[in-house]
């Protein structure tokens, strides 16, 4: 069990970050709700544990983390803010994103139109290509980091530090196809379609190293049908 919190809250970090509750923790880290005082904003601030700091590896671990999703910020992922050191260890400021989280919506049993989902799989497919290309590591798909913000789509930085594995993002977009399937609203123009393509890229056995790319050019041409 970990505690609660490391900190008494309210408590000001880096002359700026109100972190204000606990919102979840690892053994090494805790993820505080949070206002920047300065551009009056709801934020979200990644705490490594004082007690961590004393293990070079786990300080490491955050940094190298830290940076990794600096170079993935914007568009479709949430923003990292800022890399600040306080109260005798590291916490990294970071957009909080407003929005229905999607397993609460597969939960509550709503659907969206294949069109935006569509859409979301070749955001993904497009995170995906660009990861392995700067060969940036990153966490497994989970549905809880996918948030609907209508319009679009906004995802919790998947960037970590270390080298990308080979099976990266056939593992990330299979577990999308499978999961995502039970937002689609079927009775959508060209649910079907998409449908079709999600069930071929649910298999593993069905994948090479072009299987991003090739799978991101179907939802291309899926996409153009849908404005015809």
């Amino acid at each position: 069990m970990h505690n609660s919190s490391v900190y008494n809250l309210p408590i000001l970090v880096g002359e700026q970050y109100v972190l204000s509750a606990v919102l979840s923790e690892t053994a090494d880290t805790v993820l505080y709700a949070a206002t920047q005082k300065d551009m009056r904003r709801e934020v979200v601030v990644e705490s490594l544990r004082p007690e961590a700091m004393s293990d070079h590896l786990k300080v490491q671990a955050f940094l190298e983390n830290a940076r990794a999703q600096s170079l993935m910020s914007g568009g479709s992922i949430a923003s990292s803010l800022e890399l600040v050191y306080a109260h005798e260890t590291w916490h990294l400021a970071k957009e909080r994103i407003e929005g229905d989280p999607l397993d609460v919506m597969v939960a509550e049993g709503r659907k969206l139109s294949a069109f935006a989902i569509c859409e979301l799989m070749q955001m993904l497919c497009h995170i995906c290509l660009c990861m392995d290309i700067e060969d940036i590591a990153g966490e497994p798909f989970l549905m809880q980091h996918l948030y609907y913000t209508n319009p679009g789509f906004r995802l919790r930085n998947p960037a970590r530090g270390g080298k990308r594995g080979r099976t990266t993002s056939r593992r990330v977009l299979t577990a999308a196809a499978a999961d995502l399937m039970q937002l689609v609203d079927e009775t959508s123009p060209r649910a079907a379609d998409l449908c079709d393509i999600m069930r071929r890229m649910r298999y593993p056995s069905n994948w090479t190293s072009l299987s991003p790319l090739y799978y991101d050019e179907e939802l291309v041409r899926l996409q153009q049908l849908f404005c015809s």
